[in-house]
């Protein structure tokens, strides 16, 4: 977050970043806070400007994915609703212990067929590899090309039957079992 923020304060096109109640909120305002105290001109030129959102309807989150040219989601459920809203994302994992959630980050960009900028920037949202340094965000060929990546992933979701319909399905079937 802090290299996401200093790269939009320092860009030359203006950028809103529209922050969520609640956790995000908080991480952002400390992050700002930080700034302001070690380097109080970071942005001297106001390009970057902050929107603090109330705590939304799932509906009014789906929209704000949708509206948005960058989502960063946590969880899971997030994840798929911005799999869904197919813009690009960064997609904040949780942690486990065990760093089980690197293997997990690692398959899930595996199916995703994810460009390297775009294993670059979760590897570094998400601390799995040190030395990463964020991708641009802001450049608009490389929000394109995980665009793409995305769109053709939601396609392949969309593709696919509902789970209603794969157990209807599976029920329906006849088993024969032997014993």
């Amino acid at each position: 977050m802090p290299a996401l923020l200093q790269q939009c304060a320092s860009a030359n096109t203006p950028t809103r970043l529209l922050v969520t109640a609640g956790r995000a909120q908080a991480t952002v305002q400390r992050l700002i806070d930080e700034q302001n105290r070690l380097q109080p001109n970071w942005n001297k030129r106001e390009l970057l400007r902050f929107s603090y959102l109330p705590a939304l309807t799932q509906t009014n989150f789906d929209h704000l994915l949708w509206a948005c040219d960058l989502n960063t989601v946590r969880g899971e459920d997030s994840l798929v609703r911005a799999l869904w809203a197919g813009q690009p994302f960064i997609w904040q994992i949780y942690p486990q212990e065990d760093d089980a959630h690197h293997a997990k980050l690692a398959a899930f960009l595996d199916w995703l067929q994810a460009p390297t900028s775009l294993r670059t920037a979760h590897a570094c949202w998400n601390a799995t590899d040190p030395g990463a340094d964020l991708p641009p965000l802001l450049d608009a060929n490389l929000l394109t090309s995980w665009q793409s990546c995305v769109a053709n992933a939601r396609a392949a979701v969309l593709a696919q039957d509902d789970l209603t319909s794969l157990l209807l399905r599976f029920v329906a079937t006849p088993r024969h079992l032997s014993g």
